[in-house]
């Protein structure tokens, strides 16, 4: 990803067959997918062809899909063949994505594939945002964050072999360049008006800590989910593997010639009381350490415009928070270290479709589940097929990054800090079958951290 030859890449292609034309976007300067722009209540029929050498799948990452279309391991695309998947978009708009979720005969190739180059972005957009009237077309700024490893020639790194490997197993891998939409952070031409900046981590194990250069306050207006109830400033925005955030990006009182950057700012990983390892990436011999301090985007401002569009006081209100209280069923899962094997949720690792009696839920019941994170290190879990709200934290030890963890909205994933238990709230709507949860660290779910849970009807 520099000077000489282009890096060998696996990527999606797409073209459109029948819809409206902005559906499709294509990122001719990135290895990554197209950008889709669906509507919520549109209908969606999707061609996927392999042409990899191996198995792969599609999973629509934060979708309420059918479980047979969500992509999961157990229905793999062999190569030469094509799978149609529908669904009808029945999620609010949000910023969500795609990536591959494959599983192979020697384990999970999710890590693989997705640092090959396997993922993109999917917007669902719908009247209740529309009518807010927040910045689109040149005025989003879509940012998608991964980190790569490149070798002389260009040549992407992923796990090597040796004690090397085996620590990036155990702690997820981290590259030593972060990346941009594909590319190094790169600056961008602004204008003095407001931005929606949308921002997704793609990366396989790298946790992101958001700040401005300036020290200003981060706006969040959104998370996995769509926009939050009402704006919140953060002092910085944490954002884990597989998560989204929405962030207003005000330029309205800066000046021609006025720069402001985007960054990861520094923090404490790992066992955070500083034990026996302040970071994941500090364990290693990384360039770029887990929790350093580095650029995302530069605004350059180029032209002075006298915008009015101030933020909503009011933003995601339609969709209410899910309903608990103190009947409501909690399910506990423990996240615990296996020697020399990885992580285990409740002694268990991946064991294909098999399910046990206590990851069995009924259709239509709301439920509290609990993940109690007995590791020294953060895990991002992920439930497939929808959306909860976290009802809590407790414990933990996580100083640096405690003020921007955005809990408020709608998530799909998320972060568990070490020693800590965090409770989200769910209910199992329309439809039944087999599910996954796992941790969105790709090491860790490709080793083992990822189970099967089943929806009865």
């Amino acid at each position: 990803m520099g000077p000489g030859a282009p890096s060998e890449v696996w990527r999606y292609r797409a073209e459109l067959l029948k819809g409206p034309k902005n559906t499709v976007s294509e990122n001719p300067d990135s290895y990554l997918g197209p950008t889709i722009r669906l509507r919520r209540g549109q209908t969606v029929k999707i061609h996927i062809h392999n042409e990899l050498p191996e198995d792969t799948t599609v999973h629509w990452h934060g979708l309420h899909v059918p479980s047979d279309v969500d992509g999961q391991p157990r229905l793999p695309i062999r190569p030469g063949e094509t799978m149609t998947v529908g669904f009808e978009v029945l999620d609010r708009a949000g910023l969500f994505w795609y990536h591959s979720h494959a599983h192979g005969k020697q384990g999970g190739r999710v890590g693989f594939q997705s640092y090959a180059g396997l993922a993109g972005l999917l917007i669902v957009e719908d009247e209740e945002e529309a009518d807010l009237k927040l910045p689109s077309g040149d005025n989003e700024l879509l940012l998608v964050l991964q980190d790569r490893t490149f070798a002389g020639n260009n040549e992407l790194v992923y796990l090597g072999r040796g004690m090397g490997s085996m620590m990036d197993r155990m702690h997820g891998f981290l590259g030593d360049r972060v990346l941009a939409n594909g590319a190094p952070p790169t600056t961008r031409k602004v204008a003095t008006r407001p931005y929606r900046i949308r921002v997704l981590d793609g990366s396989n194990a790298r946790i992101y800590k958001l700040a401005w250069s300036d020290g200003r306050p981060v706006t969040v207006i959104g998370a996995d989910g769509g926009l939050l109830q009402e704006p919140e400033d953060r002092p910085y925005a944490v954002l884990a593997p597989a998560q989204r955030l929405d962030i207003w990006g005000d330029l309205s009182e800066f000046q021609p010639g006025d720069t402001l950057e985007l960054i990861s700012d520094r923090f404490r990983a790992g066992m955070m009381s500083g034990g026996m390892m302040d970071g994941m990436g500090m364990m290693g011999s990384n360039a770029l350490p887990l929790g350093s301090r580095f650029p995302l985007a530069r605004l350059e401002v180029s032209k002075s415009l006298k915008a009015s569009e101030p933020l909503p006081a009011q933003l995601g209100v339609q969709r209410q928070k899910i309903p608990v209280n103190s009947n409501t069923r909690i399910r506990s899962f423990e996240l615990s270290p296996v020697m020399m094997r990885g992580f285990a949720m409740n002694g268990r690792r991946f064991d294909g479709t098999n399910v046990a009696d206590d990851e069995k839920v009924r259709l239509g019941d709301t439920e509290i589940w609990e993940f109690h994170n007995s590791t020294p290190m953060p895990h991002p879990m992920h439930i497939h097929g929808l959306q909860f709200n976290v009802v809590g934290r407790r414990g933990g030890n996580s100083d640096s990054l405690q003020q921007g963890l955005v809990d408020s909205g709608w998530h799909d994933t998320v972060l568990v800090m070490p020693r800590e238990t965090v409770q989200v709230a769910m209910k199992f709507e329309r439809f039944d079958g087999l599910y996954i949860y796992h941790c969105h660290n790709m090491e860790h779910e490709d080793a083992g951290m990822m189970r099967y849970f089943q929806v009865q009807s």
